[in-house]
């Protein structure tokens, strides 16, 4: 956001006050590119006309989420060059400065928003992202997107799934993403992860917590890679999480894991996808179970003996139900934490099946 905090206006009063008017700013990397929206935001009263009236040239509409620390919320404002958008920010500026101005006349004519104080930055590089994050102001996120802002997520597994979990949390403003996988990244692997790996990439037969670490680098600075399988002795290095996604299809695997997240009091989801072929085509179940601390209420919706008959035995992934499994899951976390509304049920386990044939998804929670 571009802030212009000394914007002069006319109260309804008569009197001459000084509103914040927040720009979006659209940007390409570290530069400033034209604009492409003519809206702000507005903290302050509704500016009038001399007589009183409702300013004209201008719309302004209910309060949105936008907030800056230690103001009340903004209005929406809204004032468009003819058949056209703004040329650049300063023309922006520039028209809405005169706008809301050009009432005031003789009531205070040195009022001005031209108050030649140096411009404060505010550092972008000391957050997690690589570069600004314009989409959560652009609309109005930033309150809701706290919810999750600083917390450290583990990823265990970065098979089909997992990879797909990485996608979508790596775009969350969190502190750290650790990734745990000794697996290395393979040519069927590129056919279940989101994005197009190169054949170079897999020439380099990295672990895919590597290769995946070094994809979203360019985007979020502090992934943290860890090439082992989490098990017994390697679970402490769960401690330092404040939540996980569990996204391993070995049943067998996964009580040392669980036990280690209980103990610490660490909330996660497990995910499973369970498929197989028909004569009809392929059917199955995916599952999403989040764990609340304390709650073993949907403890016995995850699978933690192996079947080496059952239906993960054929090993069938595809990529949009693993895209689809994660995307259950991280609404899940985000539910869990209170982005999404919870019907009364933030903060307690819950356990989601999708199934294929039909298209249901069958949900159960606690509260």
């Amino acid at each position: 956001m571009l802030v212009i905090s000394q914007m002069p206006y006319l109260k309804a009063a008569g009197s001459v006050g000084r509103g914040i008017l927040l720009v979006p700013l659209t940007m390409a990397g570290d530069g400033v590119i034209a604009p492409t929206t003519h809206t702000a935001h507005w903290i302050g009263d509704i500016p009038c006309e001399a007589d009183g009236t409702d300013l004209r040239g201008v719309n302004i509409t209910g309060t949105t989420s936008v907030m800056l620390p230690g103001t009340r919320a903004a209005r929406m404002i809204c004032c468009k060059p003819r058949a056209r958008e703004f040329h650049d920010y300063v023309e922006f500026v520039a028209t809405y400065e005169a706008l809301l101005g050009s009432p005031i006349g003789a009531t205070d004519a040195g009022a001005t928003a031209r108050v030649r104080s140096r411009p404060s930055v505010i550092g972008t590089r000391s957050g997690p992202f690589a570069y600004v994050d314009t989409a959560t102001p652009r609309a109005a996120l930033g309150p809701v997107m706290d919810t999750v802002r600083g917390q450290t997520i583990g990823i265990i597994g970065l098979g089909g799934t997992g990879s797909y979990v990485l996608d979508l949390v790596s775009k969350c403003p969190v502190d750290s993403i650790h990734l745990f996988d000794d697996d290395v990244f393979e040519q069927h692997s590129a056919f279940r992860a989101p994005g197009a790996a190169t054949v170079d990439d897999l020439r380099a037969r990295r672990r895919k917590v590597d290769h995946f670490a070094s994809v979203y680098a360019g985007m979020h600075r502090r992934i943290v890679p860890h090439a082992v399988r989490v098990e017994a002795r390697t679970a402490p290095l769960l401690d330092v999480l404040d939540f996980a996604f569990v996204c391993i299809d070995d049943a067998a695997s996964k009580p040392p894991i669980m036990d280690r997240l209980e103990a610490r009091g660490i909330d996660y989801v497990d995910v499973g996808m369970g498929l197989h072929g028909s004569d009809h085509g392929i059917v199955g179940a995916v599952r999403t179970t989040l764990v609340a601390s304390g709650d073993c209420s949907m403890l016995d919706r995850i699978p933690v003996v192996g079947d080496p008959e059952g239906v993960y035995s054929t090993n069938i992934q595809i990529c949009e139900l693993n895209a689809l499994n994660a995307a259950l899951a991280v609404i899940a976390w985000k539910r869990h934490r209170g982005f999404y509304h919870g019907n009364g049920s933030r903060g307690g386990s819950s356990n989601s099946v999708y199934v294929v044939d039909g298209g249901h998804i069958h949900k159960e929670e606690r509260a």
